[in-house]
């Protein structure tokens, strides 16, 4: 259906940079109106951009409802706000566990939260959750994977919910995905270790991530509900 996503109004939370931007732009490119929830605005123009911390429920209750009230809809969430950082677990503070849950889970439920008052009235609604391969395994990062492996049980529980109200709701869980949040932290090196342990013998890319999430937003994937996307290139086989 080469113009579904034409006027459809869009939300992409952590929209400014990475897997949300490439998202973004794919709507835009599709005739969708997009709007970018993020704590700082995106390099480039795909979108109308509103600055909201999306752990803050004040804030995101706010740009939801502006966005509703002056669209009279919102057909599409796309959840990609997060935050990853790497602590053994000894070394965990309170605070780095809190921050983390807040962001990466609470956010969610803040959002969808939030849109769903605007997708059941109009019996429409498509939601996309990212979650991660760390939502199942992760040395190091237990804060953060106790927060993905959140996100499943969420997404599992609203798609039961939603479903009789032709709202669908889908997580996808990236593998290793080439970023610059990414490139920030792992060595040249380390990334090609991790490429040869691929089965698809390359590293994830922000477009294999988009493609994904559009598959899940359009009526190609009409029967898909409540269901885990690994976009791993085959590492999940492992």
């Amino acid at each position: 259906m080469a113009n579904e996503h034409q006027g459809r109004v869009a939300v992409v939370t952590g929209g400014s940079g990475g897997i949300g931007s490439a998202i973004a732009a794919r709507l835009g490119q599709g005739g969708a109106i997009v709007h970018v929830l993020d704590v700082k605005p995106p390099a480039s123009a795909d979108g109308q951009f509103h600055s909201v911390d999306v752990a803050n429920e004040a804030q995101v209750n706010d740009a939801f409802n502006a966005i509703g009230g002056a669209s009279g809809r919102i057909d599409y969430l796309v959840c990609c706000a997060g935050v990853y950082r790497a602590r053994p677990f000894l070394e965990l503070s309170l605070e780095d566990w809190q921050q983390t849950l807040q962001i990466n889970l609470t956010g969610y439920f803040l959002c969808c939260r939030a849109v769903l008052h605007y997708m059941r009235p109009q019996r429409f609604g498509r939601i996309v959750l990212f979650s991660s391969v760390d939502a199942r395994t992760g040395k190091n990062v237990a804060h953060y994977t106790a927060s993905k492996g959140g996100i499943l049980g969420l997404m599992r529980s609203l798609a039961l919910e939603s479903a009789g109200e032709n709202i669908r709701v889908n997580a996808i869980s990236p593998g290793m995905t080439d970023r610059p949040t990414l490139r920030a932290v792992v060595p040249n090196e380390n990334m090609e270790s991790q490429r040869e342990k691929i089965p698809l013998n390359r590293i994830g890319q922000v477009q294999d991530m988009a493609d994904a999430c559009m598959f899940l937003l359009s009526e190609d994937s009409s029967y898909v509900m409540g269901q885990d996307l690994r976009v791993t290139g085959g590492s999940a086989l492992w």
